[in-house]
């Protein structure tokens, strides 16, 4: 059985089960998901963190340097991280 249980409902003791990422604090996580076994004791458990949005990810990076610039994963990318062309041209030269 699954519970789903947000971060400002877990009690102390839920808290102390759970081994947050290193790095992260409990103002990072979202919610935890306690896989539960029929005898009520937690077999596993899964943690959602908080993503910011605004910061960047290596794949995307990776693929405004390096993609064709008429791909899905190129346009998708350049729109997430909210470049232009010029932008991206400029980083482009850095590399040749």
């Amino acid at each position: 059985m699954n519970k789903l249980i947000l971060a400002e409902n877990l009690t102390r003791e839920q808290k102390q089960q759970v081994i947050l990422t290193s790095g992260k604090t409990w103002d990072d996580v979202v919610a935890v998901n306690f896989q539960l076994r029929k005898d009520g004791s937690v077999a596993n458990y899964s943690v959602d963190y908080k993503t910011d949005a605004t910061s960047g990810d290596v794949v995307d990076a990776m693929s405004l340097l390096f993609a064709d610039k008429h791909s899905k994963s190129y346009q998708s990318a350049k729109n997430r991280a909210n470049v232009s062309n010029e932008q991206v041209n400029s980083a482009r030269r850095l590399l040749k």
